[in-house]
């Protein structure tokens, strides 16, 4: 018998061996992936763990085909990876905890090897032979299991996408959504049929840099718009919508979070404009909460901002609102002061904001303005001899305040 006719042996030797301990290596692959990976660890499911240990067995019978054969593993002996990479993906096992299980099954096919060559003379340079094609193994099978995960992450990821589209013009249009994936996502995001809800919707004012900017953009405010895990984002082309679940009766969509994440993608060189709801109590208005935002988006300038409608007051609401005939009714007296006190410092049109807002009180008005009594007392004087109007008049006041709503960057300062 020749060298090269006795290695052939040998390494088919080793083939049985391996072949012969299939089950036991199997299964003592699992025991270490569920001591050391915790992913495995938390698996209970029979089917899956029966899975897992079926996945073993044939990595061995694939090694034991390249001893006995003594040639490197081809793409074809390894094809039984992909179905169980894609079972991973879809059952949510991280990635690289998938590579560790891998790498653990390898391992102890190779300690199987291992222990046969410390008990076999000449067993050491035989499993020298081998290692190349356990090595051989371990290179190509990753290879093929990572596609295979990735190929099936990515399609989940489209498929995801899909339903939560879906799901949003059932939602929108009104339509509560059938058993199956839309109800499980509905399910998932909170939005049972009674659940309080608001809605923000954000679209680009300029151009996006890379096709992930925007679904990196829905990511950021999705955070912004409260727990994630009660939220239903979904990117419909260049709009992005978020569905909020809310937990309480009163609250809504923090609009402070929502403008920090605007500022924060600006920096980052998308410039958004973003549109939040009112709260309504159920589901089955999602509809009008949607169309609420949408048209919040038409208040802002060309270069986007954030309007939060739960912050405006019913005065900030319809200034926003208003047309070009509703700032042609306002008198050129009121429009003249304002535009003339907003070039200066403003100073004028702050006290009148104050004393509407202390309920015509000028002495409140001047302690929160910080000047003597009467200094708010001669301010007030000076707006009522360049308006014409008469601050202690109900409908005076409400005009000029609209004015100053209208074309002196007053208000509530929401939209930023």
């Amino acid at each position: 018998m020749t060298r090269r006719s006795g290695q052939v042996a040998a390494l088919s030797e080793v083939a049985g061996i391996v072949a012969a301990q299939r089950q036991s290596l199997a299964e003592a692959a699992l025991e270490a992936m569920r001591a050391e990976i915790p992913g495995y660890a938390a698996l209970v499911d029979e089917a899956l763990l029966a899975d897992v240990v079926a996945h073993v067995t044939e990595a061995v019978d694939a090694l034991s085909v390249s001893l006995a054969r003594d040639r490197p593993v081809t793409d074809d002996d390894v094809a039984f990876v992909r179905p169980h990479a894609a079972r991973r993906a879809r059952q949510g096992m991280p990635l690289v905890d998938f590579m560790h299980a891998l790498r653990i099954a390898h391992r102890v096919m190779w300690e199987a090897i291992a222990d046969w060559a410390v008990h076999t003379t000449g067993g050491r340079d035989v499993a020298l032979e081998a290692c190349g094609l356990v090595m051989e193994l371990i290179n190509r099978g990753s290879t093929v299991a990572a596609r295979a995960y990735l190929d099936e992450e990515q399609f989940l990821a489209v498929e995801g996408d899909r339903v939560r589209r879906d799901l949003l013009e059932d939602l929108i249009a009104g339509r509560e959504p059938a058993p199956g994936p839309r109800l499980t996502a509905a399910t998932k995001a909170g939005l049972h049929p009674d659940t309080p809800c608001a809605v923000v919707v954000a679209v680009p004012v300029g151009p996006v840099g890379d096709p992930y900017s925007l679904r990196s953009a829905a990511s950021l405010l999705g955070q912004a718009a409260g727990d994630p895990a009660r939220a239903l984002t979904v990117l419909r082309q260049d709009e992005i919508v978020i569905v909020r679940a809310l937990r309480d009766r009163v609250g809504s969509v923090s609009g402070d979070s929502v403008r920090t994440a605007r500022r924060t993608l600006a920096d980052q060189g998308t410039r958004l404009a973003v549109g939040v709801s009112t709260r309504y109590d159920t589901v089955a208005d999602l509809g009008k909460a949607y169309h609420e935002a949408v048209s919040a988006l038409g208040t802002l300038p060309p270069d986007g901002g954030v309007v939060c409608l739960s912050d405006l007051g019913v005065l900030d609401y319809l200034t926003l609102r208003a047309d070009e005939t509703a700032a042609r009714i306002v008198p050129v007296a009121l429009r003249t002061f304002v535009a003339e006190d907003s070039r200066a410092d403003g100073t004028l049109i702050r006290t009148v904001e104050e004393y509407a807002a202390n309920d015509l009180n000028v002495k409140a008005a001047a302690q929160r303005l910080g000047v003597h009594i009467n200094t708010a007392h001669h301010r007030l004087a000076r707006v009522e001899e360049r308006t014409g109007c008469d601050l202690r008049r109900l409908t005076d006041l409400q005009e000029l305040l609209i004015a100053i709503r209208l074309f002196g960057g007053g208000g509530s300062g929401t939209a930023v």
